[in-house]
């Protein structure tokens, strides 16, 4: 319980830090059950054009520490796929992906610069 309250804390805080967004990260928490939650549905939903469900996976996914689902969540903020264009949030998880050493996330934050 305490854990979970942490959590939520947490997301609201990362999420009113970076501001601004479709979904905060505490709200994509609530939408999607996390027993529901899965990179390949997320994966699935970008490839079927359903670029809010596939938000809501990466998000969910992102603030756990899946480094592809922050690589592709900082490639939905760059292309406004489903959240406003923001290359803040867009730096902040690709940033997130390539300290995990998530490969595609190094390339991406490269061509930025």
């Amino acid at each position: 319980m305490v854990n979970s309250l942490m959590q939520s804390f947490l997301l609201r805080m990362v999420s009113a830090t970076l501001g601004g967004v479709a979904f905060s990260l505490a709200q994509a928490q609530t939408v999607v059950p996390p027993a529901a939650v899965s990179f390949e549905a997320g994966l699935q939903a970008a490839q079927s054009g359903n670029a809010l469900q596939a938000l809501r996976h990466f998000q969910v996914l992102a603030a756990q520490g899946h480094d592809a689902a922050q690589y592709n969540l900082g490639l939905m903020y760059l292309n406004g796929l489903g959240v406003p264009v923001s290359a803040v949030q867009a730096r902040y998880w690709l940033g997130k992906s390539a300290g995990q050493g998530y490969v595609k996330a190094l390339e991406a934050l490269e061509k930025l610069r």
